[in-house]
């Protein structure tokens, strides 16, 4: 494997990794939030959280982290299929001369 598809290989799986990390905090984040104000206590229903609030910060680290695995995943796909381009043999043309 070429070393640039194996850099955007580690970069996509760091970025998969971090948006794990980050989704899972939201998650428990919204479960905690959930036990603390149940559904019918709340008077809203999509609680992310004031400006600077911890709710909101994690929402948004997750966000983050999702478009960064997408530009991730995007450069993966665009280095391999460059590598492929590369590794395609070139089209042999044959001539036949006569006399």
């Amino acid at each position: 494997m070429q070393s640039e598809l194996m850099t955007r290989r580690r970069v996509l799986r760091l970025t998969y990794e971090r948006y794990l990390e980050a989704d899972r905090a939201w998650a428990l984040a919204l479960s905690d939030m959930k036990r603390w104000f149940p559904t019918g206590a709340r008077p809203y229903r999509a609680a992310i959280g004031d400006p600077g609030s911890r709710m909101r910060e994690l929402y948004e680290t997750r966000a983050r982290a999702l478009v960064r695995l997408e530009a991730a995943r995007v450069k993966f796909a665009t280095a391999k299929q460059r590598l492929a381009e590369r590794q395609r043999p070139a089209p042999v043309q044959l001539y036949l001369i006569t006399a």
